[in-house]
């Protein structure tokens, strides 16, 4: 996938939507370790020879899913985390997500307990995605 214009989550905005989280539903606030959120968050952003290393966004997402579930940033709420992260980043760049709650519930309880990886992470968003939103990245 060429370089084009996609937002990228900011070191910021992800410790923002953590405080959002455990301020909306409860946990323990804090981050355990900063480089640890700081790599997930470079994973969607990686290239190559001008190229980004996932091939969609939704590929990106999924890496944000996936690599702060996995990292375990946060003292508390990182699933949660790791889920709005990345629909956030799919949001600010013109995607939708229409999920039925008991699935991307599964699909966090799956992916913390390493049971999906980031392919099957993106291929639900792929499927989640509203009709009529086929921006081309």
């Amino acid at each position: 996938m060429k370089k084009n214009r996609i937002e990228f989550l900011t070191l910021a905005e992800a410790i923002a939507i953590h405080e959002n989280q455990v301020e909306l539903y409860g946990g323990k606030p804090g981050i355990i370790d900063m480089n640890l959120l700081s790599s997930a968050l470079a994973v969607p952003q990686s290239s190559f020879d001008g190229n980004f290393l996932h091939v969609d966004i939704f590929e990106m997402a999924a890496a944000y899913c996936f690599h702060i579930c996995q990292n375990h940033p946060f003292v508390d709420g990182y699933k949660r985390v790791a889920l709005v992260a990345a629909l956030v980043f799919l949001d600010i760049n013109g995607i939708e997500i229409d999920y039925p709650e008991e699935i991307i519930y599964k699909m966090m309880v799956d992916v913390s307990s390493g049971k999906i990886n980031k392919a099957a992470i993106a291929y639900i968003f792929r499927k989640k995605k509203k009709h009529g939103q086929e921006k081309d990245y």
